[in-house]
């Protein structure tokens, strides 16, 4: 009969380069359509069934008629996460708001929470384009992902790593997509 490829969506970031060689070299490698691209575009593809099976954000999963979780793969933290933190220049009951990264919507939803239920503080959240770590400054703070989070490290005085809040919040690891 006729073989119709599984088309499977994962994002371009260096955590998920072992999972993407399974799926260039591995068995079924003939068997895989693979897309690359940014989180929340893998998570469009999905929604729009543009793919059969992607590695997407938690945060869409609310958003889907039907999901289904097929493996243990995820990526995850237990504690630390070094790539995703709130940075500023002032501790967490100064902060008056807090910019947000638009690369992440997990991310987001997992500050949110953070901020309402576990720090108990009620800064301005403020959507961002671009480049916007220069405007941490004074009491505005900013949530920064990826490598750009791993530079920010070298400057903020307060860094506070998002899976180790939740860790500290719930006792619990953390799963991003």
């Amino acid at each position: 009969g006729l073989q119709t490829k599984i088309r499977v969506g994962a994002v371009s970031y260096l955590n998920t380069k072992p999972l993407i060689y399974g799926f260039e070299h591995g068995m079924m490698k003939d068997q895989v359509e693979l897309k690359i691209d940014f989180p929340s575009n893998i998570a469009a593809m999905l929604l729009e069934d543009e793919i059969d099976v992607g590695l997407v954000p938690v945060a869409i999963i609310p958003q889907m008629s039907e999901h289904h979780i097929i493996s243990d793969y995820c990526i995850s933290c237990d504690g630390e996460v070094a790539s995703v933190c709130l940075f500023s220049e002032v501790p967490l009951n100064r902060i008056e708001k807090i910019l947000l990264d638009n690369q992440s919507r997990t991310s987001v939803e997992l500050l949110k929470i953070l901020v309402r239920e576990y720090w108990k503080i009620k800064p301005l959240l403020e959507k961002t384009s671009g480049e916007y770590q220069s405007k941490i400054s004074g009491t505005t703070a900013a949530l920064v992902i990826g490598e750009r989070a791993l530079e920010q490290r070298k400057i903020s005085p307060y860094i506070y790593d998002l899976g180790l809040e939740w860790k500290k919040f719930t006792g619990l690891p953390f799963v991003f997509a």
